[in-house]
């Protein structure tokens, strides 16, 4: 007696429900992840194809007494939806106008083809129609993709593209078989292509889930690396950064200049009209020096009322200018507290390094609060330096016009 014949694990019923249940385990991520973070409308969008994708494979496994051709046409419908609704969700993922109609009214010709052109007598004609409308709408991701390349985080992003890359190439592949004529010698080759474009169509919803896993990590980095108020580096963070950047200056015997601001009279700010006119004056600072600072300077709230600045490759005369030019910002800002114009000013401590006697960020700090003391000592809105330098003409020029 001969054993009975192996199961294919390509049985295509028991295929329908594993993917099925793929399905609706992503889903259920994507909307508790969609849930938990509700900007992220692309997620929701994205679980509205997983419930499409849901459906439109049940239908199959289920066909609830509908004859052999309507059936086709009703699940590849559904499923088609699945399509449209990616490229809805890959622009909504870079903050684009989602075009709902525009979009899903992608189907309406494909099936309009589908049933009057291909028939169901022709499935080559058929693949034709579903494969040419994949590649339309994956092709149209791939744009989104490419002309939002600087918005999305690196690693998200080269996931992104590599999955859509893939399933244009697996669409248009399906689609040269097809019209071509070309019959592979391989019986199994439709259902292996239909089973890619589901585990592609699947990686891409992985690849929208991490791309906001992605975003928010980087938001809670610079949560934590930023002060909350004035959304500058917070003391923790400059000083690691800054030590990086001293010990290479100090290894490369390169300049290296450190600016302590402080802002004058401050607690008379807050004492007149209140703590929140006070957090306002120093989130317009932070502006300003932010606005003033190079692109190589580095910038931190040191705390309370007191900033503070790094300036790579600087020497004393530069940062003197940097510090006086800093100080003319400031004395310019007049921010306005309860509808009324406060003038304000800051005091600069200038130190510069000397890697023959700072041997450490720490003595470079010390050094530099040491001439923020002596500027406020000697009558504030004034900068002093750890070198005699004078400011180049044209700060001095203005420096004298203020007076």
């Amino acid at each position: 007696m001969s054993a009975p014949p192996l199961q294919s694990i390509l049985d295509f019923k028991s295929t329908l429900l594993s993917t099925t249940g793929y399905t609706v385990m992503l889903t259920m991520v994507t909307l508790l992840f969609w849930f938990n973070n509700r900007k992220e409308k692309s997620l929701f969008t994205l679980s509205l194809g997983g419930v499409v994708t849901a459906i439109g494979t049940m239908l199959a496994y289920f066909p609830a007494g509908m004859g052999a051709w309507p059936m086709l046409i009703t699940n590849t419908a559904i499923l088609m939806l699945f399509h449209p609704l990616a490229v809805i969700a890959t622009r909504q993922a870079f903050s684009r106008q989602p075009l709902w109609c525009r979009h899903l009214l992608i189907c309406v010709p494909a099936m309009l083809a589908y049933i009057y052109w291909a028939g169901g007598s022709n499935f080559d004609k058929r693949v034709v129609v579903t494969s040419s409308t994949h590649l339309l709408c994956w092709s149209l991701i791939v744009y989104q993709l490419f002309r939002n390349r600087h918005q999305a985080p690196p690693i998200a992003y080269r996931l992104l593209l590599g999955v859509a890359s893939l399933m244009v190439a697996t669409s248009l592949f399906r689609l040269f078989i097809s019209a071509s004529g070309y019959k592979l010698d391989f019986p199994q080759f439709n259902l292996l292509a239909s089973l890619a474009l589901f585990w592609i169509g699947f990686s891409f919803g992985l690849s929208i889930l991490y791309l906001g896993y992605e975003r928010l990590l980087l938001q809670l980095q610079d949560q934590a690396q930023q002060d909350g108020l004035t959304r500058l580096y917070n003391h923790r963070t400059f000083k690691e950064k800054a030590e990086q950047l001293f010990e290479h200056a100090r290894q490369k015997r390169m300049p290296l200049a450190l600016l302590l601001i402080d802002l004058d009279h401050f607690k008379s700010i807050n004492d007149r009209f209140g703590h929140q006119a006070g957090d306002d004056v120093l989130k317009e600072l932070a502006d300003c020096l932010r606005q003033e600072a190079r692109q190589t300077d580095l910038l931190g709230r040191h705390g309370g009322e007191e900033f503070v600045m790094l300036l790579p490759c600087t020497n004393d005369l530069e940062a003197c200018n940097v510090a006086n030019r800093l100080r003319l910002a400031i004395h310019n800002l007049n921010p306005v507290v309860d509808g009324r114009t406060l003038s304000i000013s800051g005091s600069i401590g200038v130190a510069c390094a000397r890697h023959e006697e700072h041997g450490n960020l720490a003595e470079l700090f010390l050094e530099a609060d040491m001439l923020l003391y002596q500027a406020k000592h000697r009558g504030r809105n004034r900068v002093e330096s750890s070198r005699s330098v004078q400011p180049c003409p044209s700060l001095a020029t203005e420096m004298q016009g203020l007076r």
